[in-house]
């Protein structure tokens, strides 16, 4: 019917996770900027940090995915179509 929907529903669904991603980004360089600890142990948790943001954007990215999935493929689907001929 309309291609315009399609692009609408995956637009909206992408806006938090890309919302996400910018924010991980740029709370990481803020926390560079302003450690109060240097060193081995400002790595460390750096690096605990990140993989745990990346652990959860992939979760979020998966459940955007899936959503946006069932989202389209709902679109195709006839109600009153009930399998019979």
């Amino acid at each position: 019917m309309n291609d315009n929907n399609q692009t609408d529903t995956g637009s909206r669904l992408m806006g938090p996770v890309i919302g996400f991603a910018l924010g991980a980004i740029f709370g990481g360089a803020l926390a560079l900027l302003l450690a109060p600890e240097s060193g081995e142990r400002t790595r460390r948790r750096l690096g605990v940090n990140a993989r745990r943001t990346g652990r959860d954007v992939r979760h979020l990215i998966d459940e955007t995915r899936t959503r946006v999935s069932q989202a389209v493929s709902g679109l195709g689907a006839d109600p009153a179509d009930d399998g019979q001929v």
